[in-house]
């Protein structure tokens, strides 16, 4: 049995090999990214980007390279940079997150049809939690597999260097020397802050609302396909109405669904000659957040070919609402017999 000594510091700690420092930060990165995703709001936000862009392109491949190299980061001079040595001694620290990169884009597209041919299918959900399954599953093998190795021959983030390193480069020098190496860090944490909300950030072309029609499958999933094509006059048939509100703020709709009779007009486009409006939906949804309602449809005029469609505006309709004038708009043809 062994004890530390009482001077040892916090960095001397967090060095020891023993601790696979690196394996618990992706762990719990990824449990604090699913619990803070999973609130409301959150998702299709800035912060929600900036939480699940690193899960999904780093996280899961970074796991992997662990599992796949457990052994210390190679001394080059020593080892040299062959194959033999690094399948012995392990990746350095850079080739690590590059191949964390790779390795996590090469496995979405796996995941991605794994999901595809399974029950729960693609959706932010199911994708957000096969994700971080995966990297919890990958760093706990990684641990594994790490820790059954020599305690000297076990990767380990090189903490104490880089505190040695900080410490002399603001210690050390003339003032202007120390000067300089803390506006460069400063300059590079500035820089890191800079892109990522460059790339969380929405920007005003990336503002949008999205409306989908959505109909019950056979085995009651929610499908865009397969919509009520007959009618009878005064059947009701249910669609299901869905809106995604991606313009960054809480927002106020209105939804028109109208049954228009429409003919070809002259120059080719349509023109409606008939319509009869069969409901009006004002929701109001949160950024990220999506709004879902079933409308039974029950038509009020007859024929072939008639135009079933959602009109959707911000805040309140116009007195006459139409496709040319809606913010967004979705429709499906219907037959209606008397």
């Amino acid at each position: 049995m062994s004890h530390g000594t009482t001077d040892e510091t916090l960095v001397d700690r967090l060095a020891r090999p023993t601790l696979p420092l690196d394996l618990l930060a992706i762990v719990g990165y990824a449990v604090v990214a699913v619990v803070l995703l999973s609130r409301p709001g959150v998702y299709g936000s800035p912060l929600g980007v900036a939480v699940g862009l690193p899960l999904v392109l780093f996280a899961p491949g970074y796991a992997l390279v662990a599992l796949l190299f457990p052994g210390a980061t190679p001394d080059d001079a020593a080892t040299g940079r062959t194959l033999a040595a690094v399948r012995q001694h392990g990746l350095v620290e850079t080739e690590r997150a590059a191949l964390g990169f790779g390795l996590s884009l090469a496995a979405l597209p796996i995941l991605g049809v794994a999901l595809a041919v399974s029950p729960w299918g693609i959706d932010p959900g199911t994708v957000l939690l096969s994700v971080a399954a995966l990297t919890v599953s990958l760093s706990a093998a990684a641990g594994v597999r790490r820790l059954r190795r020599p305690v000297d021959r076990r990767f380990a983030l090189p903490i104490r260097a880089w505190a040695d390193g900080g410490r002399r480069a603001v210690s050390t020098g003339s003032l202007a020397d120390r000067a300089v190496n803390v506006g460069l860090a400063a300059a590079v944490v500035v820089a890191v802050a800079a892109v990522g909300y460059a790339v969380a950030a929405p920007g005003g072309g990336q503002e949008f609302t999205s409306v989908a029609l959505l109909s019950q499958n056979e085995t009651g999933e929610l499908v865009a396909d397969d919509y009520p094509e007959n009618f009878e006059r005064g059947e009701s048939r249910p669609l299901v109405v869905e809106l995604a509100n991606h313009e960054g703020e809480r927002t106020s709709y209105s939804v028109v669904v109208e049954l228009q009779r429409v003919r070809q007009a002259a120059d080719g486009g349509a023109k409606v000659v008939e319509d009869r409006k069969l409901a009006t939906f004002t929701p109001t949804i949160g950024a990220g957040q999506e709004w879902r309602t079933t409308h039974e449809v029950t038509p009020t005029m007859t024929g072939e070919d008639l135009r079933l469609a959602y009109l959707v505006y911000e805040g309140d309709p116009p007195t006459d609402p139409t496709t040319g004038n809606a913010y967004r708009n979705v429709y499906v043809w219907v037959n209606v017999t008397a």
